[in-house]
């Protein structure tokens, strides 16, 4: 997977690169594009249980953009290049700025987070909507030859789609009941910020505390689907170096929650994806796949070839798996399950594929 970070300028959008990839890039006008090991805590339990040589996390890209120079209070939050650049990520984490500090100007004057959001979100329902127009006019020039019936099709999915886009445009989530999966079909293959999944970043000082009211505000500005949390990325980027025992040791001192964890659980949520291990005395790895999908598209996801030579998935489950001395003892029990191509992946399953090219 793949997620773009966006923010305003001087938001913190490359102190959350550099606290997400543990390195110390300064901010710059420079793309930046890292890889971010997922911690996944049954991935832990069954190279623990296997007592593995090695451990591997699954990953994700993460891309800082290069920064907007001539950015002012007269500039678009999303801007036209913006827009080019997201439609091809997976998602979008947005860093927006709570903190005050009077030396860093805000581009719009004032330090206010929910008045960002509100931006945000206001110019991403416009643009949906004028993507949406734009479908409907398309419809709308459709050929005067066809038939009663064809017209009547196109005139049916026009009204969809207006409804879709008056449903967007007060806020409706692009995956609330109230929007069909007939409307869904209909712009299936074009680009909308509303099916983009998103997780907001708080950038705020230390310690300090968001009022609840304020918050509550900015969610009921968002989808259902879009993540929110407070993280202060300039305390963060001062731990990077720093060992685990000496990041949880100054954590307590200060008083100050973990919420990258909680970042990489809501990364996987939002993106609807799950994680599967392989697992053995040489290596335990996780892997990053989207909900739902069969034990054949998870093979691919390791090689083409054993997806290609699949015969069979060999499954267990980490909650059972840790109650067995051994998986000898798993498979003498008749735990593990021998499944087909079209077995669904559940998150903490543990596979052995068998395949033959």
């Amino acid at each position: 997977m793949n997620f773009l970070i966006m923010g305003l300028p001087q938001s913190g959008k490359t102190s959350l690169y550099n606290t997400l990839t543990n390195s110390n890039r300064v901010e710059n006008r420079d793309l930046k594009v890292g890889t971010v090991k997922v911690p996944d805590i049954n991935l832990d339990k069954v190279s623990e249980w296997y007592e593995t040589e090695k451990k591997v996390y699954g990953e994700i890209d993460i891309t800082d953009p290069e920064s907007n120079t001539n950015f002012d209070s007269s500039s678009d939050f999303l801007e036209k290049k913006n827009l080019q650049e997201i439609q091809k990520f997976d998602g979008v984490i947005l860093v927006i700025r709570s903190f005050k500090d009077q030396s860093i100007p805000h581009p719009y004057g004032e330090v206010n987070f929910n008045n960002d959001i509100e931006q945000f979100v206001i110019e991403s329902r416009l643009i949906d909507v004028q993507i949406i127009e734009k479908r409907i006019l398309n419809l709308s020039n459709f050929d005067k030859s066809l038939n009663k019936q064809e017209k009547e099709n196109i005139e049916k999915k026009i009204e969809k789609l207006k409804e879709l886009s008056n449903l967007i445009e007060s806020g409706e989530s692009f995956y609330s009941e109230k929007i069909s999966d007939e409307q869904r079909e209909l712009v299936e293959s074009i680009f909308l910020m509303a099916k983009s999944p998103t997780i907001i970043i708080l950038n705020s000082e230390e310690g300090e505390s968001i009022d609840s009211n304020d918050l509550e505000n900015s969610k009921s500005l968002l989808n259902q689907q879009t993540k929110i949390l407070q993280i202060p990325l300039k305390f963060e980027e001062e731990l990077i170096g720093l060992t685990e025992k000496e990041i949880e040791d100054f954590r307590n001192e200060l008083g100050i929650e973990n919420n990258i964890d909680k970042f990489y659980s809501s990364i996987l949520e939002i993106s609807q994806s799950i994680c599967f291990l392989t697992a053995g005395k040489k290596e335990c790895r996780s892997w990053i796949i989207k909900r739902g999908s069969s034990a054949v598209v998870a093979a691919g996801k390791i090689h083409s070839d054993i997806a290609r030579g699949f015969v069979r998935a060999e499954v267990i489950n980490i909650d059972e798996i840790l109650n067995y001395s051994s998986e000898k003892e798993a498979k003498d029990k008749g735990i593990i399950k021998r499944e087909g191509k079209n077995y669904i992946i559940n998150s903490g399953d543990v596979i052995n594929f068998l395949f033959s090219v």
